[in-house]
């Protein structure tokens, strides 16, 4: 999915009404707006968050790379992503 302003405000407006899949893809995106509002070079940071919770995610990326990688454990299960500045992909979609 792609980086959208408007798209984290309305997914955020609906907090409370979002299925888990939702939840992610709203983590996920306001994770790459905070880089964004804090005008961050991407490539030149490294990230190493974790998120506890209903949710719990961790967003990972080394300094120089061009794209991070975020786990996120949804009913027990991991699922994993690629995301980048510009927005995310699940891996298994890149990889399949």
């Amino acid at each position: 999915m792609r980086y959208s302003e408007l798209e984290v405000k309305r997914l955020l407006k609906m907090s409370e009404e979002l299925s888990l899949e939702d939840q992610v893809k709203v983590n996920i995106l306001n994770f790459i707006r905070t880089i964004h509002l804090n005008q961050q070079d991407f490539i030149a940071s490294s990230f190493d968050s974790q998120f506890f919770g209903e949710l719990p995610m961790t967003f990972r990326k080394k300094e120089g790379q061009v794209m991070g990688v975020v786990i996120a454990t949804v009913k027990g299960q991991k699922q994993m992503y690629l995301f980048t500045e510009d927005g995310y992909e699940r891996l298994e979609d890149v990889l399949g």
